[in-house]
């Protein structure tokens, strides 16, 4: 995958005893990423910032300058000129409230449109509105969707995004990914096929992958078993609390 601009700080997890293993046969390997990122600038000594250009075409705001509310925020001044925002989500962080949108671009192939989302994080100070985190897919990465889900994954009583950036097939195949908002940093990336992540229960703040177990012979409609996986994060790592095997 091709990503523009520069290169997000990660986490990478290491697999150990009690750690989680790499993807088995028939998922998407684990890769390494590249994301843009981009964080504001500093707030403005002049009360009165001269207006900024308009943006060309394509163009990515960074900064909103106004102090409103997440929910009274104009979309389309959050993305990229000319984008089709995809969804929206809220989070609260020990730095403040932020704001995570997606969007989808004009292209000339409709089934390869370039796509991506951003995080918008709040200041007392103008600009009120920065992103921190920008992340951009040209048409060949293949992206289809792009959903967030947002909450205390780690436990630490901050949120953290959830993201899935699926390239579709029949194996709703996609990568799936962790960022702790507070400190805009990835702790958590694995591709999968035949699978999904979602956020642990409520009162028990972690992850649970959910895989399709296929054994000789079995049809793609119909695996043999599922796994369930429950990871849960130690400060440095993820790491394995629990896997059981459901047979079908």
């Amino acid at each position: 995958m091709r990503f523009r601009a520069g290169v997000l700080t990660v986490a990478l997890v290491t697999v150990g005893c009690g750690e989680e293993p790499p993807a088995r046969s028939g998922s998407a390997a684990s890769t390494s990423v590249s994301v843009t990122t981009s964080i504001g600038p500093e707030p403005s000594r002049n009360p009165e910032p001269s207006p900024s250009p308009a943006p060309e075409a394509g163009a990515m705001p960074t900064t909103f300058t106004a102090d409103l509310a997440p929910s009274d925020l104009p979309p389309r001044e959050l993305v990229p000129t000319g984008a089709d925002v995809t969804g929206e989500w809220f989070a609260f962080t020990d730095r403040g409230t932020a704001l995570l949108i997606a969007w989808v671009e004009p292209g000339t192939d409709y089934s390869r449109l370039p796509r991506g989302f951003a995080v918008w994080r709040h200041f007392d100070a103008e600009p009120h509105w920065r992103t921190s985190l920008i992340t951009r897919h040209d048409p060949e990465d293949g992206i289809q969707e792009i959903q967030i889900a947002t909450g205390d994954l780690t436990g630490d009583g901050s949120d953290d995004a959830l993201i899935f950036e699926g390239v579709g097939g029949s194996g709703a195949c996609g990568r799936w990914s962790v960022v702790d908002l507070d400190r805009v940093e990835e702790t958590y990336r694995r591709d999968v096929c035949d699978g999904r992540i979602e956020p642990g229960p409520r009162r028990s703040p972690g992850l649970v992958l959910t895989e399709s177990v296929y054994r000789q012979g079995d049809a793609h409609c119909c695996p043999s078993a599922i796994r369930r996986t429950t990871l849960i994060w130690t400060g440095t790592t993820w790491r394995v609390m629990d896997r059981t095997l459901v047979e079908g």
